[in-house]
Formats: C-alpha cells, structure tokens, sequence
C-alpha cells in the first residue's frame, strides 16, 4: 500500500523514466522463465501505468504479450484462454483499418509516393517508345534504297513499337496491400491520370483483400469516381491474403493481359512471407536463448533508458531469401512489370532472439504510440479511433511478435538492407525514386503539423520518421534482364514448396488422435465431464491436473464449433483458466480483459439481439408493464424510474404509453426517470420516448440521470431523481440488482489479499508454475483458514451456507432499498436470473453456473438467429457473464445471482413486502409466447406462493419477475 502511495506522489517523468527499465527487467525475467520475478515485475509496471498516455498504453500492451509469452509453455492454461482476437468482427476490424488509416500520417505518405512513382513509370515508358517509333521512322526512310525484305522487316518493327504505344494506354495495377489497402490511394491516383496532359489511360485495378464487403465498397466508390472523371476503368476483386495465394498463374488470377503495362504496389504485407525459414528448430532457438548473454537487457533495466532513444545492437544476419516470399518475386517477374513499390515497416522484428525482437519493439512501437497520441491530440474526437486501433491494429501486431514462433509468427518487419537483399536474390534491383515522387510525399507529411514527423532518404529509398525513429521505407524496384544472376537451387527449392505446407504447421500425428475416434455424442459425454473434472481440480488447487484437463477440453471444444457445448465449453475452459491465474494476480491482471476487446458499441448490438430472437426480455417488460398499469390504477401523476441500466430499452416505455392510453379514465401525466451510465443512451432514449408520447398524446417528462447504480450515492437518491409530492412512484430494476451484493464479500477477500511480492520472493523459487501457484494457495490458507479463499474453495464452508440462505442484505443493497423504501413507492419490479450464482463454494457455484448457461446457449441455438448474432450474444454478454460467475472473487465478482427465495428473504429483511402478481399478467405473457411462435419449449409459469413469474426453458426456470412495496408496518405515506 504504501508502495502505490509512493508511485502517486512521483512525477509524470520519473513514471516514465521507472517504467522503460522495468519493462526490460520484465522481459529478462520472462526469457529466462521466472514465474516469480516476472509476476513481481507485472505488478510493480502495473502501478506505474495508471496515468493515461502513449507510453502507459503501450506498456500495457507489452506486459500483456509478455504475459502470454511467459504462460504459452504450460499448454492447457494457456490453449484455455480466449484470444481477445475472438472478439473481432469484420464490420469492427473494417473500422478499425480506417481508423488506422486516419491516424497514421505515413501511410497517405506511402500512398501519394507510390502512386507518382507509379505514374512517371508509365510516362518515361510511353516517352521511350515515342522516341524509339520516331528514330525508325528515320531508319525506314533511310533504308528505301535497300532490298525489299530489309523495308519490310523496318516496317515490322516500327508496327511493334506502334502496337506497345497503343498497349501501353492501358495500364493494369495489382495492389498486394491487403489489410493496409485503402481506397483513398486509387481514388487521388485517378485524379491524378485524369490531370496529366495525355489524359487518363485505361485502368484495370485488381486488389487482393481477405473482406469481401470491403472489395465491394471500394469497388463501388472507384467505379462512381471513374464514372464522373470519364476514365475508362475496371476493377478486379481477388478474395484472399498473400501469403495463402496460389503463385502458380498469378496472371490468371489477377486477370491481366499480355502486352499491356503492369504496375505491382504493396504496403505493409509482404513481411508475412518471411514466416518460412528460421532454420532452427524451436528446441535449438530454446538453447540459444538460454545460451543468449542477457548483460544487454539488464543493463537497460538498471539505467534511466528515454524511450524516443535509439537502441544499438547487433542485427540478426537475415536467411537466404525464404521459399513463400521466393514463390511470390518469381511469380511477380513472370508477370514484367514495369514498377513495382514496396512499402514496410523499417524494424528488425524478425529476429531469431526474443531478446532482440523485444528491444526492437519497446524502441519501434513506442514511438508510432507518440505519434498516434499526437495526431489524436491535435483532433479531440479521434481518441476513440486511436483506442480502437492501439487494441485491435497494434496490440495484435505486438502480440504477434513477442508471443508467436515459427509459422504463427507473421509479423516479420526488417530493415530496409534486409530487405534489398531479398530483393537482389530475387531479381528485383533497386531504382531509385525521383525528386518529385519524395517531394510529393514531403509534402503530404508536412500537412499533419507534427515537428517529429521526419523523413530522409537512404540510396534512392524513402524513409518516414517518428523524430529519430525509423517507421516506414518506401523502395521502388525493377525486374533484372540477366536471369543468370539467380542462383537455381533457390529458384527450384522455392518453386517445389508449395504455399500451404509451408504456412500450415503440420499437426502431430499423436496430438488430438484420440478426438477423431469419438462420435459426437462420446465427444459430448466426455467434454462434459472433464468440465466437472477440471472444476474439482481448480477446487481442490491441483494445478497440474487441471491442467491436462484444460488441454484436453481446448481439443474438444471451439467458439466457433458448430455445437452449442463445444461453443460453451471453450467459454468455462477460459474462465477456469483465470480462475487459476487470479491466484498469482500480478500475472492475472497482466493480462489485458477480453472485455475490453469488444468495441463499445458491440455490447448494446448485442443487447439487442438477445431482445430480438429471445423471449425473456420481452416477457420482463411485458409483466413488469402489466404490474405497474395495476398499481396505478386511478393514479393522475405517475413516476416511474427505470434502473435497469444496460439492460434498459425504450420498447418497454413505449409498450406502457400503449397500455396507459388504454385506461378508461385516460393515460396520466407520466414522468420516467432513467439510470445508465451512457449520455448517448440517454439522449437517444428521451428523443425516441418524447416523440412517441407525442404521438400518443400523453403529458409526458423525460429525466436522465447518468450514472451506475452500484456507484449512485443513496443518501441522495430523492434528489437525483427528482422525485416529488403528489406523484405515484414505480420503481423497476432489470437484471441489475444482483450487482449489488459485491461489496461484503469484495472487503472480506481484500482483508485477506494475495501475498505479497516480498512474502514471494523469501521462498524458494519453484521450479514450475505449478508449483507456484499450489504453494500460494497451501500458504494463503494457513495464514487465513476463514478467509475468503477458503470459503471460495470449501463446499461446507459457513461462508457457504450464509450465501445460500442470506438472512440479511449487504450494506450497498441494504443502503439501496433503505432509499427506496424512504421514497414509498406503490410497486418496485425486479427481473433477476434465477440462479444461484453466489454461493461461497465454487464447486457449486460452477455446477450451477454450467447447468443454467447450457440452457442459454441452448436456447440462442434453437433461435432463428443467425450465426454473427449468435456469437455476439454469446461472447459480448453471456461469455463475460460466465467470466464474473466462474473466475472472480471478492469485489469485481459481480454478476451474483440469486433465486427468487434468496431474494425474498433479502427483501423482507430489509422491509419490504410482496406483492402479488395478477394471473392476468401471466396470460399476457403466454399470449405474447403464442403470438411469436415460442410456446412450446417456453414457458411462463405463475407461483402463487411466491407471487412472481419464471420464464422457463425446458421446464427449468431461467428469470424470475417479483413486486414488492414497503412493509406495511414500516410504510409511511403512500406519497412523499
């Protein structure tokens, strides 16, 4: 404690000047494989990054790849955890390149150069043959004293040159960049053509992109631009990336016809072949690592290193042209090409060391996040942009080439040298780019505004700068005439390779054999009881058991199965996984939340998905609309206030304006207060609500209040939300109220706490992180045998017993419904998840939470929804549900839900009573069941004992819809 108190009062310089060393000490630990040092180093980083800037972000995002490095030698842990990668979509991902465009000054850069080398390349080609026609014209008149044939050949090849002139008017581009393609660079290069003083020629433009909608939507703008230029234009499409490209006929594939002029222009994707050839097997780099002198690393650490410094070390020699890139360059020279552009990252992250791969991207990456930030700051509204790309473009880059080896390692950037020399072996010389195609590109730069945005030029190439940092290199190259420069063992080797065998790791013929033998149903028998088995081994704190199973299930289950237990599955696998890392939090909270991976605006989508091909949402408004339309009977003035929070949506509201305008003595004046922590939500949900009273003709007042509920201060609630003397109060809280049972548990396991790094680091090192973990947890519960973790592990544990019949409510509910009850409201409406997801034994907790979660998935499977819908829903919503129940503790464990009986006896202890639900409202329910095709399977079932509805599947109860009020003997006045 007194160590982040510490940090607190230091300067934003001295966190910086902290955090650069103890990144390198991180990684040292990490190279080496200490669990313990490593784990101590996370939490000592964590503390420092805190404050928000570039350098905070991108410690974040190293100490998350390290993190993963350091877990990826203990398989079944490390094959559980979902890759936050899984939570992108194509719409998202789409946004996300756009953005990256946006931000990135150098890529406009890249595009302007390329496309004014592209088009000099055209005209001194279209000026050479002019030349060549013009001097045989001369010959021919010359030659008129000579024989007849000698005439004739003169002609013939003055009709060649005529031929090439003609051909050379139409000009085919291939752009290779992929993921970096954007449609800004052919839309300014048909601007550009069609200025030029010959006009524009015919262009044929064939793009490579793995995102149809993509293709689709670049297709359709560069057709409309053409169209309104009077261009003639084709384009292309060509589904695919690069590196899985069939080479074999690329002229085929791309469409191109002999004769005319070939343009090839490629940014930011032609590393991804380099994922061949490291010439060591993992076991022999593994040696070289720990053979590897770590003084370099050590030293760093231990002295005040800037981050915008340039770090010097010895290059790894770059291999012999590997066989996928080789494959690409022979197939692109069968094509001549009169120009091909390259543009790449100017970084050496294709090192065979971690250690100098590490170096390279502390030193690369921290200063394109200054970069990003300093765009971003110069436009307020581009820091959302920036977010999205720094945790969907640049974190997976990062990732990829700090975790990965061999073919998973694709993010293999090198040097501008390195680079020329694959090129020279290739038969691609380097040319060098004029004045007026880096004048442009100055020029472009200089337009951002930013004094670190830097260039210079290195023997005709064109490199972009981050102050003194090297980002970007921009080369022009050329087919070589001599083809006996080639060395052929590289040319046969690299034809003989096919693509595939070299970009898929063959899989060993022992692992995974045993599911292949499986029917389905075996599959699904036995990935249900490893899920049982891996949960007693969590509970029990065998690290190494839990783990075999964690691996097993990873080979039986899939977010992307076609099954709704393997999707589930790999959901609890994960969870379980954090279950047991959340027992070394320093490594735990390295590690960045899948939550977090998911744009923002993708958990309402979600939302609303499960409104649309679910019932249960809409059966809750339903009834909860029905009880309020009842209590208020023969009310003028109704208040009504929705906490449901993210679980709120207009529907309901609108669907009671319907039924108040029922009434027979007419609709009352209506007041809803909502709570929700989103302004836009709010916005946009008093102007759909104001416009349909409007329409009802309803006296009708909107009151937002921003805010969470677990975080609104309850002394305060009158006054928040408005409410006033003369109004019937109605108060109504979906899915939300559960969140407030945290704190009790929350304070308890903080009482407890973790080890500390010190109490850690007096014991012996353990020599697997297994046994690190069983020795934490053997040691927390010596010192604390009451404790949370006890509690959280023991079945018969009293902690146990008191979740399961709660007698008393937790002091932020106790306070909550204090507050509510002070405000006398005529009825208060929950909807809550009828589960009991609070149990202090995780054993049951996990029981229970597999059980009810099958039911969900189940249901979503049976649903008409389609499978990207599915799959939001699953990930975004109940995916992180999951997550709450199964693997966090004390306060950040809040998704607790509890039965209908729970919640009685926490209601009545706090003063409140029931009130009954009318069998009228069940009816409803069922009509609304009936009506959409859902009876059947669902079910809406009336308890009179308890005077609640439960929204069933199968007969298993899912949700569960209770009223209270204030107890009478503790009631006031029915109006404040």
């Amino acid at each position: 404690m007194m160590h982040g108190l510490w940090v607190q009062d230091q300067g934003m310089v001295d966190h910086l000047a902290q955090l650069v060393p103890l990144l390198h000490e991180c990684a040292s630990h990490v190279t080496e494989g200490s669990f313990e040092k490593a784990d101590f180093s996370f939490k000592k980083i964590r503390m420092l990054t805190i404050a928000d800037g570039p350098l905070q972000h991108l410690s974040k995002i190293i100490v998350d790849s390290l993190d993963h490095r350091l877990l990826s030698s203990i398989q079944g842990l490390y094959g559980a955890l979902i890759n936050p990668s899984d939570y992108f979509e194509k719409s998202t991902l789409r946004a996300a390149r756009h953005n990256f465009f946006k931000l990135n000054p150098y890529l406009s850069t890249g595009f302007v150069t390329i496309n004014r080398a592209i088009m000099e390349a055209m005209e001194d080609e279209k000026n050479f043959l002019e030349i060549k026609v013009k001097s045989n014209l001369c010959s021919i008149l010359k030659l008129s004293h000579y024989n007849f044939k000698t005439l004739q050949g003169a002609i013939y090849v003055e009709r060649s040159l005529m031929f090439n002139m003609v051909e050379l008017q139409v000009v085919h581009i291939v752009d290779l960049s992929c993921s970096a393609a954007h449609p800004w660079q052919w839309l300014k290069l048909l601007d550009d053509f069609h200025g030029r003083p010959g006009g524009a020629p015919e262009l044929y433009l064939t793009v490579l992109h793995d995102d149809n909608d993509f293709l689709a939507e670049m297709q359709s703008l560069l057709s409309k631009k053409a169209e309104s230029l009077e261009v003639s234009f084709r384009f292309i499409s060509v589904i695919g990336r690069l590196e899985t490209l069939d080479f074999s006929n690329l002229r085929s594939t791309f469409q191109i016809k002999f004769g005319v002029a070939v343009a090839i222009s490629c940014a930011l994707q032609m590393h991804r072949l380099l994922l061949v050839d490291d010439n060591l097997s993992s076991t022999s780099i593994a040696q070289l690592q720990k053979m590897a002198n770590f003084t370099q690393p050590k030293q760093m650490a231990s002295s005040v290193c800037s981050p915008a410094s340039t770090l010097n070390y010895l290059q790894t020699p770059s291999p012999r042209t590997p066989k996928l890139l080789a494959r690409l360059l022979s197939a692109i020279r069968a094509l001549k090409p009169n120009i091909m552009v390259n543009m790449e990252q100017d970084a050496d992250h294709n090192a065979l060391l971690f250690r100098d791969r590490f170096n390279e991207v502390l030193n690369y990456y921290a200063a394109l996040f200054d970069c990003f930030h300093a765009v971003a700051a110069a436009n307020p509204g581009r820091t959302d942009e920036r977010l999205r790309v720094e945790r969907m473009i640049l974190r997976e880059e990062i990732k990829n080439i700090l975790v990965c080896e061999g073919v998973h390692r694709h993010e293999r950037h090198e040097r501008l040298d390195q680079w020329a020399m694959h090129m020279e072996e290739s038969g691609f010389h380097n040319v060098q780019l004029s004045f007026s195609a880096i004048r442009e590109g100055k020029e472009n730069l200089l337009s951002f505004g930013l004094k670190n945005c830097q260039n210079k030029e290195d023997r005709g190439c064109f490199l972009l700068c981050w102050g003194s940092t090297n980002l970007y290199s921009i080369s022009l190259r050329l087919c070589c005439t001599d083809r006996g420069m080639f060395q052929d063992d590289m040319l046969s080797s690299a034809t003989s390779s096919p693509a595939s065998s070299v970009y898929s790791p063959s899989p060993s013929p022992s692992n995974g054999s045993w599911v292949q033998e499986l029917s389905h149903d075996q599959q699904s028998v036995r990935l249900i009881g490893l899920l049982y088995q891996c949960a007693a081994e969590v509970s029990a704190g065998s690290f190494d058991r839990a783990n075999l199973c964690l691996e097993h299930i990873t080979q039986l289950a899939s977010l992307d199965a076609p099954h709704a237990l393997q999707r589930l599955a790999a959901v609890f696998a994960d969870a379980l996984a954090r279950k047991l890392l959340n027992l070394i939090p320093g490594l735990s909270r390295a590690l960045l939340s899948s939550a977090n991976s998911a744009d923002a605006h993708l958990v309402p989508v979600a939302r609303r998905h499960m409104f649309d091909v679910l019932p249960f949402l809409k059966l809750a408004y339903l009834t909860t609309n029905h009880a309020i339309l009842e209590a208020m009977e023969g009310e003028r003035f109704v208040h009504v206030v929705d906490f449901s929070g993210p679980a709120a949506n207009p529907v309901q509201w609108i669907a009671l304006f319907h039924a108040f305008r029922g009434r027979r003595e007419g609709p009352p004046h209506l007041r809803i207060t909502a709570v929700h922590d989103s302004k836009e939500f709010l916005a946009n949900m008093a102007a759909v609500l104001s416009k349909e009273a409007e329409a009802f003709d309803i006296a009708f007042q909107f009151n937002a209040v921003e805010a969470k509920l677990d975080e609104m201060d309850f002394d305060a609630l009158r006054h928040d939300l408005g409410v006033r003397s003369g109004e019937a109060l109605a108060v109504s809280v979906v899915l939300q109220l559960h969140r407030l049972l945290a704190v009790d548990d929350g304070r308890r396991h903080a009482a407890t706490g973790c080890l500390t790094p010190v109490q850690i680091i007096a014991r012996s090192s353990p020599r697997s992180f297994g046994e690190l973990l069983e020795r934490e947890l053997n040691t927390r519960l010596q010192l604390s045998p009451d404790a949370s973790v006890v509690s959280s592990l023991s079945s018969h544990s009293p902690a146990a017993a008191t979740a399961a019949h709660p007698t008393t409510s937790t002091p932020k509910l106790g306070s909550f419904l204090s507050a509510v009850r002070s405000l006398s409201p005529k009825i208060m409406v929950m909807t809550e998840q009828e589960a009991n997801h609070n149990g202090g034994a995780f054993q049951e907790r996990f029981d229970e939470a597999l059980n009810y979660y099958a039911s969900l998935f189940d249901c979503l499977q049976r649903s008409a929804a389609a499978a990207a819908e599915r799959a939001r829903v699953e990930r975004v919503l109940l995916g992180e549900e999951i997550r709450g129940v199964v693997a966090c503790e004390g306060a950040e464990r809040v998704e607790r839900h509890e039965r209908a009986r729970q919640w009685a006896a926490r209601m009545e202890a706090a003063g409140m009573e029931r009130v009954g639900l009318s069998y009228s409202g069940a009816m409803e329910a069922r009509k609304l069941l009936q009506s959409c095709g859902w009876a059947g399977p669902y079910e809406v079932r009336h308890d009179a004992g308890s005077h609640g509805f439960f929204f069933c599947w199968h007969k298993r109860p899912l949700y569960a819809v209770t009223a209270w009020r204030p107890a009478a003997s503790r009631r006031g006045h029915t109006r404040s």
